[in-house]
């Protein structure tokens, strides 16, 4: 009797974990569902907007943050962050930093690519974003796969010094200084390449 006793509260735990983690992961994706329309299904974009499947945890929190307190510049997500609570915020980052990394289809030119990765190399790029664009630190985002047009914009971003920036942005002015639209373009598409 004490044996079926244990198992049926051993069942009951089982079938309470799983029915949490199962409304953790409905709450995320139902959290998540109107980023689809820009993001793409599970992150992918297909292009405009960012890939963000497979961004760390702390990069997607962060910039969720920064949007929504105004200390990062854009034109529609600062409005959409401010919708969102903390908890909701993470539920979103966990969600998508759980999904693979999807690189953006696009349309590369070798020959520009090159150019930007002697320019990764030599403006010292790899410190915080790898050297093939795949970032060793959680607060940096990957760049490999990303959509180039994308990319170009937001190194744009960087350069103005008008635009409001966080403090992890603030290198990247000094990076970028004195880098004309072809050398964006170039990077951008070195890192568009990688994979």
């Amino acid at each position: 009797m004490k044996k079926s006793r244990l198992s049926a509260l051993l069942m009951a735990a089982g079938l309470l974990a799983g029915a949490n983690a199962m409304a953790g992961d409905m709450r995320a994706a139902v959290v998540s569902n109107p980023c689809a329309g820009c993001h793409g299904t599970d992150g992918a974009s297909a292009g405009e907007a960012p890939v963000i499947a497979g961004l760390s945890r702390v990069y997607l929190m962060q910039t969720m943050q920064n949007y929504k307190n105004g200390t990062r510049f854009s034109t529609i997500m600062g409005r959409i962050a401010k919708g969102y609570d903390s908890g909701q915020m993470n539920d979103m980052a966990v969600f998508y930093s759980e999904l693979p990394w999807v690189d953006g289809k696009q349309d590369i030119d070798a020959d520009l690519a090159a150019k930007g990765k002697d320019l990764h190399n030599s403006r010292g790029c790899n410190t915080c974003h790898g050297a093939n664009g795949i970032s060793p630190m959680p607060a940096a985002p990957r760049l490999a796969g990303q959509f180039a047009d994308y990319m170009v914009v937001q190194m744009q971003y960087y350069q103005d010094p008008a635009k409001p920036k966080v403090p992890m942005a603030m290198p990247m002015q000094g990076m970028l200084a004195g880098l004309s639209e072809d050398d964006l373009k170039a990077l951008a598409a070195f890192y568009a390449s990688q994979k």
